[in-house]
């Protein structure tokens, strides 16, 4: 029967889909920026491109300037507009990084349209600013041809030229408007605007162009990154199609990959996408898997986020994702980053980059500091748990009777009743836990008590007198008892949806229990006698299993033995009874628990 039940217990887990492929995670390894106007500070709206050699370059608009950083976040140089300068930063935003570590940067650009006087008319149209490795300007590029006159002069807005005249000012589309900037290793820049692609070749001048909506791809809804692999290939995020759209160096469709949902493969608002040196790529989405872990800690008076009713305490850390694919967009793995529990530097964090390594760096967007967190593998893993609790008691009781009904002189002043009970008790609980990902946690815990209790009862003497011990009824019960059980608890989270969530937990224990009573007579002319032992264990396991979010099947399993033994002598110092009990009993229950 043993064989059957654990054959019985090992197919229901070989049902469960284990997906346990994820050891990559993040730890983090510095920080660096700030808020303000200062060096190495930032305001509010900001963009990240990384170098070859992994330097970090970063757009801050709202100062006016691009910040580039070694990997390790020193600072190197900034980029600011002075007078010296023959261009003016107007709304600098996306930037990217060449093969020889030149800089280009998204703008926009004011262009005189030849032979137009009083008025002069300028073309006010996006371009790409390109620097040096040493932050020394180089040229702006258009993206377009902006010395044709345009005959449309109803979007004109009237401003100055240089010399201070009247002029009249033509907006190319929406000044507010964001872009995508790309390079290929061999420099050529790409420019996602409004759908289409404009492409340049390295030194600035426009080869082609096309939309990104065609045949086979379908409505290109809300375009949010891009990238380019060394065969020239260019992905589009499609934040609001879920999707990862790609194109061939050509500009023709290929192929779209990704629909929505948090599953492999799957995507919830990706909007970051990398192209590694291997060809792989790494997209991130909005996915956010939360995890509780439920303490056997008591709750602190001043907990500032309490999630269950009772008195443990608990805890909660968030998993973020980067799933990795081929070139052709094939699932490779998904990597998970966990963010310590309770941390309050990892509640407001905002993916803004993926270096080439595959680093992540996240902005803490209240105090506008870049935090990088780098892939590492670790046996002791940032979710790995470990948890001991420790305690010791002593509880004294002392009960005294006065009998006011025999009606001797001692009422109130001496007791008819003495009895003092103390109990002496340690708790240890040990619990180790491990996520292997956001679907599954493996836990094994260990709770261990000893109790030892003594309870001693005193009958006062007929003459009056309080001789403790001596009179006949006066005795001392011990009793002293140890338990041990272990158990392993494996859970899988099959819907994390706080709609529709539902769980498996499959667990085994094993506890032992070890007994031993003993009553006795303090009065020496007394031989009472009673002792009582008892060994007893039990071991089971079961699961549960989620068929809805109102219905629970549960199935447990469990099997309890063990034996007592006793003996009795009499106050003549007699053996009065003695024997043993033994018990072997086998349960299995199945039942629904609903809640409507």
């Amino acid at each position: 029967m043993k064989l059957t039940i654990k054959t019985l217990f090992l197919s229901l887990l070989l049902l469960i889909p284990l997906r346990i492929d994820a050891a990559q995670e993040f730890k983090f390894v510095g920080e660096f920026g700030g808020k303000g106007e200062g060096d190495a500070q930032f305001a509010k709206t900001l963009s990240m491109a990384f170098g070859e050699d992994g330097d970090i370059y970063i757009t801050d608009t709202d100062n006016f300037r691009i910040h580039k950083y070694t990997e390790t976040g020193n600072s190197v140089f900034q980029i600011q507009v002075d007078e010296s300068y023959d261009f003016r930063f107007i709304n600098p935003t996306t930037l990217t990084i060449g093969t020889d570590n030149a800089i280009y940067v998204m703008d926009w650009l004011l262009q005189h349209i030849p032979a137009t006087h009083d008025p002069k008319i300028f073309n006010y149209a996006p371009c790409v600013h390109k620097f040096d490795p040493q932050g020394n300007f180089v040229a702006s590029y258009p993206i377009q041809d902006l010395s044709k006159r345009v005959n449309n002069l109803q979007a004109a807005a009237p401003g100055l030229d240089s010399e201070g005249n009247y002029a009249l000012i033509i907006p190319h589309g929406d000044t507010k408007r964001e872009f995508l900037l790309a390079v290929d290793i061999h420099n050529n820049l790409s420019v996602c605007d409004d759908g289409i692609i404009y492409r340049l070749d390295a030194t600035g001048k426009p080869t082609t162009h096309f939309a990104i909506s065609q045949p086979g791809a379908g409505q290109v809804i809300h375009p949010v990154d891009m990238t380019v692999d060394s065969n020239g290939n260019l992905y589009i995020v499609d934040e609001k199609a879920h999707r990862v759209v790609q194109y061939g160096s050509d500009g023709k469709y290929i192929r779209a990959f990704g629909t929505y949902g948090d599953g492999e493969g799957r995507f919830m608002s990706p909007h970051k996408i990398v192209s590694l040196k291997d060809g792989s790529l790494l997209v991130a989405d909005k996915a956010k898997y939360i995890k509780d872990f439920l303490s056997t800690l008591p709750k602190r008076l001043d907990d500032p986020t309490p999630r269950y009713d009772g008195f443990s305490r608990s805890f909660r850390y968030r998993l973020r994702r980067i799933q990795k694919f081929t070139s052709d967009g094939k699932f490779i793995r998904q990597i998970l980053i966990p963010f310590q529990r309770e941390s309050e530097l990892d509640v407001d964090l905002k993916l803004k980059g993926i270096d080439p390594k595959g680093n992540l760096y996240y902005l803490n967007r209240s105090y506008l500091t870049f935090r990088k967190y780098a892939p590492t593998k670790s046996i002791f893993s940032s979710m790995f748990q470990t948890e001991l609790k420790f305690r010791l008691t002593r509880d004294i009781h002392d009960i005294e009777i006065d009998n006011q009904d025999d009606l001797d002189a001692d009422l109130y002043t001496k007791a008819d009743f003495d009895e003092q009970i103390i109990q002496d008790a340690v708790n240890a609980n040990v619990t180790f836990s491990y996520d292997f990902n956001e679907d599954y946690r493996l836990a094994l815990s260990n709770r261990l008590s000893l109790i030892r209790m003594t309870d001693t009862s005193y009958y006062r003497a007929q003459d009056f007198e309080d001789f403790r011990g001596t009179f006949n009824q006066d005795d001392r019960s011990t009793e002293t008892s140890w338990d041990n059980r272990i158990q392993l608890d494996f859970t899988w989270i099959r819907n994390h949806s706080v709609y529709s969530y539902r769980e498996v937990r499959a667990y085994v224990y094993f506890s032992t229990t070890n007994l031993d009573f003993i009553n006795d007579a303090l009065d020496r002319s007394n031989s009472r006698y009673f002792d009582f032992t008892a060994e007893l264990s039990d071991w089971g396991g079961g699961i549960y299993y989620d068929l809805s979010r109102q219905l629970r099947l549960n199935f447990e399993i469990t099997h309890f033995f063990g034996k007592n033994n006793y003996t009795y002598i009499d106050e003549t110092d007699d053996l009065y009874a003695t024997g043993s009990q033994q018990a072997d009993t086998l349960r299995a229950v199945l039942f629904i628990n609903g809640f409507f």
